[in-house]
């Protein structure tokens, strides 16, 4: 297995690959991995990770590979430079972005929506008046997770009614339909998740 250096100065025949060095170094950061466990789990040695965080060689693609099993994600993903991978999305609440009906006391609006390795939305949500809203149920093995930021509700789901209070985290099987009741103050609002 040979590696050329990484010069400093990247041409346009020379592409510049310092940002995997330093994707490996944070990922390693977040996990409070050391050099030794990365290296064990990836099959990558001790030296040659040192070497690629540090931008003194260019992996191979083997190595890469390697790499990218150990840490759980594609060798794309690694590969891709920072402004490519980082992947950033702001989502605003606008009106064209609601999906409750017009003049419900259930204001919902749609943030995200994506399908990777799996489907998922984000929804926020607010009740503007105390009233109630029903789902249908979500398709089979969805997941909804509701976090509620203030006020309270309670939740009905098949035979059972649950409270669901601020700053907590509820999830249940969103394919049994369920409805939400906001009957006190300060007005429920939140957070909504669903996984396909």
């Amino acid at each position: 297995m040979t590696t050329q250096p990484i010069h400093e100065h990247a041409t346009d025949n020379e592409p510049n690959f310092d940002f995997i060095g330093h994707f490996v170094r944070s990922y390693r950061a977040a996990k409070q991995e050391s050099l030794q466990v990365l290296a064990e789990r990836s099959g990558v040695s001790r030296s040659m990770i040192a070497q690629i965080e540090s931008a003194q060689t260019t992996p191979t693609i083997v190595v890469l590979a390697k790499l990218a099993k150990a840490m759980d994600i594609s060798v794309g993903d690694l590969v891709q430079p920072p402004e490519h991978a980082l992947n950033i999305n702001i989502s605003e609440i606008t009106p064209d972005k609601q999906v409750s009906k017009q003049g419900s006391a259930f204001v919902c609006h749609l943030l995200n929506s994506q399908t990777r390795h799996f489907s998922n939305e984000i929804y926020h949500f607010h009740f503007k008046t105390s009233g109630k809203t029903a789902f249908a149920a979500n398709v089979a093995g969805s997941t909804k997770h509701i976090w509620l930021e203030q006020g309270s509700m309670l939740m009905y789901i098949a035979n059972k009614r649950v409270s669901i209070k601020p700053q907590q985290l509820t999830s249940f099987n969103a394919a049994i339909p369920h409805r939400f009741e906001c009957i006190s103050t300060p007005l429920a609002k939140g957070l909504f998740y669903v996984v396909y």
